[in-house]
């Protein structure tokens, strides 16, 4: 890394006439500092009005009364801004008046062994240079973080300075005129000797603040070599050499240092400013995480019946397969035993809409903008990729939003393409899967008992898009022209940087347990609502019974129904061999002992389910190939009822087209969710089960996460929510007769060996 040390010119700017005067307080304008020459300090004197208490300038203020305390002040005053891309302050960068050590100290071993500095380029007994960077990280009492998250300076704790005379006889001596930068990025240090003086600065950006970068963005943004990082490139390696460390910068510059005050007749008074430039470009980051898991290999709703192997009728389409645990000890929740479930790796799609279209072109209702053109995918190269035991975690650089920091300290909006400043915020939505080739699922053929015609029944893992979600019946469809196709594209999100976001889902499902095949149509199609008709619950106006979790009856033929989520006892009963406790879901209701969770939404986890598909016609179900799980099935529409099980055209965004696979946005809700950082804190001391509602573990944010209760507040850029839950879910015990709402807040941090807080942790992204 270089090291700046360059003699300086001294220029005087005279601002008389640039004073704001306000309730005794009086502003000095300074230059910006951003004159594309760092070669020069700068001297500014003002008049002074007799009246005024106190001084601002920049984002700093200084008070009057204690400052003209001699005819003549023998001291300066140094102010300045660390700058970077050209017009953001930063925050946290340390400042000092460099002071060599002197002769008496150079020989006494005790001072010389922890200040051995002649000049800011000698090193200490480690083999590191002078900084002002701590040695040690220490613990932020407001968010419980540690800071810098790696340290590798050599600065003392104030607990070393204090208890040790050696450290306490060098810091009063030779670190008696030291700053931190604010907010802004501003510095002042009062009281400085007059004359030439060598002005040092120490900056670690990954501890600036709202503008701290992280080592993956590093070697994204920046261009470092992969080598100077490990694990992954979550860590630094680390090095003595400050040199060595890409995230350290160090400089020096001469500063003259003038009188403070001193002209008696024209009542001045002077103010040294010195700017640095960081050399690091930065670039703002947000953070997306989560959890996943899905079925295993063998299990699908859509198979055979036990009794009969044939799929003959549309109930059969929601029936779990297998139902048995061994064929000697039949048990029918083997399939929806948690035991009987796998993590897998997931593959994410980010769509985005790029800087130069406007917030009201994305508005998602009056907005002009269209996501088929107007979004863009971003390039894997263009964000960090961590995964592991089903979880994953995505970090992704902001390009929106960009701004500068004015003259006050404030952040102020410019154009997207000007060439300084940082981006603040990202907008777009993410579909996630588990693909086939990373988690294969078992095909199943069947041939009817007269082989008058053979049916393949397959298996599809449904996707999601996230956001989504629609009133019912208005779903995206298979009429590529439908304003519900352009509603579901435009839904999105908006991220804001150095935040961490993750999922929630709607665990949507819907049961059948009907043999009359044709008793279950509508009169016509605009009355089927896009499920079947079950005469049973007609009194409620729903069809396939949608978001029951509660029903015993049809516990099999419960197309995604998330009764897999049992932690029933282990060696009880109908449950000995599932050792389900172990992986530690919160059930949401309750039947006949048996505990269950459906019907609700589950936060930081995503379950995808499988189910299954007829390829080939079966008569007697009328061209149905699926469940209404998946989409709407038609009476006699072949065409209508494949679209979403095999490869099609309908359009998703930034011209991708094949929403093959991808479940019904009036069903299954999704959203993204900002988790503040007091809430991984609080997650993560829970240890008691992977799973968790807001009473075992208190104190969360709750507006920001999802359950049957709550509808969130409309946005511009998701739009109006129409309820808590899709279709009557998030009812007390996955009932949806039921008139009380859920009002309890489910999560999920894993399944099985899986943790998602955890990993933040162990990437190093969040600490303690």
């Amino acid at each position: 890394m270089k090291i700046f040390q360059v003699s300086w010119v001294f220029v005087v700017l005279v601002f008389i006439g640039n004073i704001l005067i306000m309730n005794k307080s009086q502003r000095i304008y300074l230059s910006s500092g951003d004159t594309g020459n760092d070669t020069e300090d700068k001297y500014i004197r003002v008049k002074l009005e007799q009246d005024t208490e106190t001084l601002e300038f920049m984002s700093l203020k200084i008070g009057t009364t204690d400052v003209y305390q001699n005819f003549n002040a023998d001291y300066g005053v140094l102010v300045g801004r660390v700058i970077a891309n050209g017009g953001i302050g930063v925050e946290n960068a340390k400042i000092s008046i460099f002071i060599p050590v002197d002769d008496e100290d150079a020989t006494d071993p005790e001072i010389y062994s922890v200040y051995p500095y002649k000049t800011p380029r000698d090193t200490n007994n480690d083999g590191k240079r002078y900084n002002l960077l701590p040695r040690v990280s220490e613990k932020d009492p407001e968010t419980g973080q540690l800071h810098p998250k790696q340290a590798f300076g050599s600065f003392p704790i104030k607990e070393e300075v204090v208890a040790n005379p050696p450290f306490l006889d060098a810091y009063k001596k030779y670190y008696k005129y030291t700053a931190l930068t604010n907010k802004a990025g501003d510095y002042m240090i009062f009281g400085v000797p007059v004359g030439t003086q060598i002005v040092h600065m120490s900056c670690d950006i990954t501890d600036i603040g709202e503008y701290s970068m992280n080592p993956a963005s590093m070697v994204i943004n920046l261009g470092y070599s992969e080598s100077q990082f490990t694990d992954k490139n979550t860590r630094i390696k680390p090095s003595n050499d400050l040199d060595d460390l890409p995230h350290i910068e160090t400089q020096e510059i001469t500063v003259d240092i003038k009188p403070f005050w001193g002209d008696v007749e024209n009542f001045e008074i002077g103010i040294v400013r010195q700017d640095f430039r960081i050399r690091a470009t930065l670039t703002n980051t947000f953070t997306m995480f989560g959890t996943s898991f899905t079925d295993s290999a063998d299990t699908m709703r859509g198979s055979e019946d036990s009794n009969d192997p044939r799929v003959r009728e549309i109930r059969d389409f929601y029936m779990i397969f297998p139902n048995s645990h061994t064929e000697s000890a039949p048990n029918d929740d083997y399939g929806l035993a948690l035991a009987n479930k796998r993590i897998g790796v997931i593959k994410e799609t980010i769509y985005y809409y790029p800087p130069e279209i406007s917030d009201d072109e994305c508005n998602i209702s009056t907005g002009s903008a269209d996501p088929t053109e107007d979004m863009q995918v971003l390039d894997p190269s263009q964000y960090s990729v961590y995964t592991r035991n089903g979880d994953f975690v995505f970090i992704i650089n902001c390009n929106r939003d960009r701004v500068v920091t004015d003259e006050f300290g404030n952040q102020i909006p410019v154009a997207y393409d000007n060439p300084n400043g940082v981006f603040t915020t990202f907008r777009g939505f993410v579909t996630l899967e588990y693909t086939v080739d990373e988690a294969p699922m078992t095909s199943r053929t069947h041939t009817d008992k007269d082989n008058e015609s053979g049916s393949q029944v397959t298996g599809l893992r449904v996707k999601f898009k996230f956001p989504q979600h629609a009133p019912m019946n208005q779903s995206f469809n298979y009429v590529q022209t439908s304003t519900y196709n352009q509603t579901w594209r435009k839904q999105h999100m908006k991220f804001e940087a150095q935040k961490f976001y993750s999922f929630s889902k709607f665990h949507g499902c819907t049961a059948n347990n009907v043999d009359e095949d044709a008793n279950q149509w509508r009169p016509s199609p605009e009355n089927w609502n896009g499920f079947f008709n079950r005469e049973r619950y007609e009194e409620v106006s729903y069809r396939d019974n949608p978001n029951n979790s509660n029903d015993r009856h049809v516990d099999l033929n419960n197309a995604g129904r998330d009764g897999t989520f049992n932690i029933g006892p282990i060696g009880v009963g109908d449950y000995s061999g599932y050792n389900n406790a172990q992986y530690g879901m919160i059930p949401n209701c309750d039947i006949s002992g048996s505990p269950r969770f459906g019907a609700n939404w589950l936060n930081l986890c995503i379950y995808f389910p499988q189910t299954g598909y007829a390829i080939n016609p079966i008569k007697k179900v009328n061209e149905v190939r699926t469940s209404s799980f998946l989409a709407t099935q038609f009476k006699d529409n072949a065409s209508a009822n494949a679209y979403f099980i095999t490869e099609n055209t309908m359009p998703i965004a930034a011209g991708q087209i094949n929403t093959k696979w991808f479940g019904r946005s009036d069903l299954h809700w999704t959203d993204i969710l900002e988790i503040p950082l007091a809430d991984i804190i609080a997650m993560k001391s829970y240890t008691t089960k992977k799973g968790f509602t807001d009473l075992q573990v208190g104190g969360l944010t709750l507006s920001n996460y999802r359950n049957g209760n709550s509808t969130p507040a409309p946005t511009e850029w998701k739009g109006t929510w129409s309820a808590e839950c899709p279709l009557r879910g998030g009812r007390d015990n996955g009932n949806p007769t039921n008139s009380t709402k859920d009002p309890r807040y489910y999560f999920y941090k894993g399944f099985d060996t899986a943790d998602c807080i955890e990993f933040l942790y162990d990437l190093g992204l969040v600490t303690e």
